[in-house]
Order: structure tokens, then C-alpha cells, then sequence
């Protein structure tokens, strides 16, 4: 009797997992005609427009601009352009710099912004100081978001230099215009809008003979470019 009873147990606790799954079923079975009835009441457009949206196509009915659809991103980077850089932004933007330390040129085609190097770096080197860095990160967002094309060409005196980072003054003068256009890049001006130019002591503006002369040789140019056709690498 007792074995009976054991095995009536065993049979009753089996018992009880139908019951489960049959509850599964049935609330399984509940909610697939409730989706059946959902989908019958609800107008064919609507359910059609629905199931379109979750798959991401745009609604029944509606004009897709192809153009903007498959635009390219340079064109939304555009719409957010800013118009031209004036010569009084410029200015503005340089007004915390001492004036003899810079001068600004402006002509039909371009504009040009000349640093004196002896200001903005160390002797034979291409690193600046947390100022001067604040000074062109400030001229680098004016210039930023600007259709622009820019040109910074880096040029020295005719002292000879032959270090471990540059063996001779094109390498310094090049270093230079990229720690300017660096400068310019991290305040948001694009990249594919900078030219990097290295002279060295070529193309001099004063006598190499005299100290004042070397120094005004030693210097970076910043050609900004206002006609968007011109060779700003051949500008004077």
C-alpha cells in the first residue's frame, strides 16, 4: 500500500505539468487572435503605413526627394557654412596680439595674414607656448566653417640649420606651417581646406644681411583665398 500511495504521487506531480502547458498555450493562442482581431479592424492604410514605418520606408503617398536622400555629406556640412571671412572678423580676432607682431594684407584675390615667426616660436624650433597657441586657436575659429581655401607657407632666414628634427630650414619652415594649420584644424577648421607650404629661406622680403632683416624673413604666411579659383601656393 505504501508503494502504491508513492507511485500515486509520482503520477499526480506529472499530472500538474500539463496543466502549465496548457496554460502556455492557451495564452499563446489568446494572443494570436487578438493580433488577428487587431489586424481586422484597423484600416488597410493605416496597418500598411504602420509596417512601413517599422521598416523604415517613407509613408504611402509621399514625395522622396531623391537629392537629398542620397546627398552627400559635404553638402549638409555646407548648409551650416559661414559666409567669407571679412578683414574686420580678422582683425577682431587678432586684436589680443601686439600689432608688430603681425600685419594683414588685403587684395582683390586674397587675403594675407603675416605672423612673425620670432613671436610665435623659439629659435630653430617649431613648438609654441600655451599664449601663442591661444592666440591662433582664437584667428582658427574665426576661420572656421568657412568655404575658404587656406595656404600656410612657413619661410626662414638664410641661416643654415642642421638639428635631429630638421636638417635643413625647409623641414623647420614646413614644421611651422603645420603647427599653425594644427592650431587651426583643432578649433574647426577643415583640413581638406589647408594647404601646407615650407619656403625655407627662399622668396625673402628683407636684407639677409642685417639682424632686423632675418628676422622679418623668419615668418608664416596666411593666405586666405577670396575667389575660390586662384593658386593660393603661388600667391605673393
Amino acid at each position: 500500500m505504501a508503494r502504491h500511495r508513492k507511485g500515486h504521487d509520482e503520477g499526480g506531480a506529472h499530472g500538474g505539468s500539463w496543466k502549465i502547458a496548457l496554460a502556455d498555450l492557451m495564452t499563446v493562442l489568446m494572443v494570436f487572435f487578438l493580433v488577428l482581431w487587431l489586424i481586422s479592424v484597423v484600416d488597410p492604410k493605416d496597418r500598411e503605413a504602420f509596417v512601413n514605418s517599422m521598416m523604415g520606408e517613407p509613408p504611402i503617398g509621399a514625395e522622396v526627394d531623391d537629392q537629398k536622400l542620397f546627398a552627400p555629406q559635404e553638402s549638409l556640412v555646407n548648409l551650416q557654412m559661414k559666409p567669407p571671412v571679412s578683414r574686420t572678423e580678422l582683425e577682431q580676432a587678432l586684436q589680443g596680439i601686439n600689432p608688430q607682431d603681425f600685419t594683414i594684407e588685403e587684395r582683390a584675390e586674397f587675403i594675407k595674414i603675416t605672423l612673425r615667426s620670432d613671436s610665435f616660436f623659439e629659435s630653430g624650433r617649431a613648438n609654441i607656448s600655451d599664449r601663442t597657441r591661444a592666440e591662433l586657436e582664437t584667428l582658427g575659429e574665426t576661420l572656421a566653417a568657412r568655404v575658404q581655401a587656406i595656404t600656410i607657407t612657413g619661410y626662414t632666414d638664410t641661416i643654415p640649420i642642421n638639428s635631429i628634427l630638421f636638417p635643413s630650414n625647409w623641414e623647420l619652415s614646413a614644421a611651422r606651417a603645420g603647427t599653425v594649420a594644427r592650431a587651426f584644424i583643432d578649433m574647426g577648421v577643415q583640413p581638406t581646406r589647408l594647404t601646407i607650404v615650407g619656403k625655407g629661406e627662399n622668396l625673402p622680403v628683407a636684407d639677409n644681411r642685417t639682424a632686423y632683416g632675418r628676422s622679418l624673413n623668419r615668418r608664416v604666411e596666411i593666405v586666405i583665398d577670396k575667389t575660390g579659383s586662384m593658386s593660393l601656393s603661388t600667391a605673393p
